[in-house]
């Protein structure tokens, strides 16, 4: 695994998410680099099996891969060791390679050391660890620790912690700091989005309800997208022209579960926001989302009360836009925001399916 993690003056800082870590993982088992055992392993889940990064076994397609941190991980999830690379025996490592797994293990925590400590804890230079660290994992460790923050805020907003709380057990010393890094790491990279998602592996589901046909695209990370409209194919097309160089295909089998919500969510019976989102947006927008995500159903906020929540008060018209830019109905509920005059206001899908929505869920409240 390689990477210098630099980037040119002027540049915008990388903002590394778990799916560029994963990267880096994946060429570590493509060049089946077993100078990284120890730092994380792969698991497969067409085999049920896990490896360590330098397995000799058949190197299985990307997108049935998942990575996890230990053997202990993966064997919780359900996986069992390879017999031919046993992940979960422990081995010898060289010391640099042992100092950065142990470096590994303290950034992944909550309450992390500063790099300054880790390095003094393991007998190196601050610059030598840094250096050895990147060349080893192939991403710095001010990364690696941002996109472990990242992940364990997704994690807590996907189980319905607040904001604020996922701010305080994520380690984050600030909301600024959340925003400026967690906020544009919730989902698809802007620049991935803008390049019409190259390289990803979407997979679509639709139902028939009550407002209409509801259609949702997943990555392996989350829901991308979800639709609401009268025409199938309309919807269908709409979609592929929004992710035109990804592969799509339905798998109404593998997304039996989230067309369950969804379909749940339509009847006021379900919460769409429990569903892993994986959108793209600014970090402006990410605030939005995020702030409409904790609107319980059967409740409405005005723009001006989002404003306030994410601590922009005078950003009402920004507030509106958001909304409007939200590519994921129900999951991110922007049907919950009203005008001050307790009015509906516009809705992407049509203002009949906003009042359908509210209706059954003030029925269900």
């Amino acid at each position: 695994m390689s990477g210098s993690g630099k980037h040119g003056a002027g540049a915008v800082p990388r903002l590394l998410r778990m799916e560029q870590l994963d990267n880096a993982r994946w060429g570590a088992v493509e060049t089946r680099d077993e100078s990284v055992a120890g730092v994380f392993v792969y698991a497969v889940r067409t085999t049920n099996v896990f490896c360590r990064p330098g397995c000799a076994a058949r190197r299985p397609l990307r997108r049935n891969v998942e990575f996890f941190l230990t053997p202990a991980d993966a064997a919780a999830r359900g996986y069992r060791a390879c017999q031919r690379c046993h992940p979960d025996e422990a081995r010898a490592h060289e010391p640099a390679v042992a100092a950065v797994i142990a470096v590994c293990r303290e950034l992944e925590r909550a309450d992390a050391k500063s790099v300054a400590e880790i390095a003094h804890d393991a007998g190196y230079s601050e610059r030598q660890l840094r250096r050895s660290f990147s060349e080893i994992v192939g991403v710095t460790m001010s990364d690696y620790r941002r996109a472990h923050r990242a992940a364990r805020t997704r994690a807590a907003l996907r189980e319905g912690t607040s904001v604020t709380d996922a701010v305080i057990e994520s380690g984050y010393g600030s909301f600024r700091g959340f925003y400026e890094h967690a906020g544009a790491q919730l989902g698809m990279t802007p620049r991935r989005y803008r390049d019409g998602a190259r390289g990803e592996h979407l997979r679509y589901t639709a139902i028939t309800t009550p407002i209409g046909v509801v259609m949702a695209a997943c990555t392996q990370r989350g829901v991308c997208a979800v639709r609401i409209g009268p025409d199938e194919a309309a919807l269908e097309k709409d979609v592929a022209a929004e992710f035109p160089l990804a592969t799509i295909e339905r798998d109404d089998a593998g997304l039996v579960d989230v067309a369950s919500v969804l379909a749940g969510a339509v009847r006021g019976e379900a919460d769409p926001t429990v569903l892993p989102l994986d959108v793209a947006g600014t970090a402006f927008q990410v605030r939005v989302w995020e702030a409409l995500r904790q609107i319980p159903s059967g409740e409405t906020r005005t723009y001006s009360e989002v404003a306030v929540q994410i601590g922009a008060p005078t950003a009402v018209r920004a507030v509106a836009s958001a909304c409007a830019a939200n590519r994921a109905a129900l999951t991110i509920p922007c049907h919950r925001v009203v005008r001050s005059d307790g009015s509906l206001g516009g809705y992407r899908w049509g203002i009949e399916a906003k009042a359908a929505l509210l209706s059954v869920e003030a029925a269900g409240s």
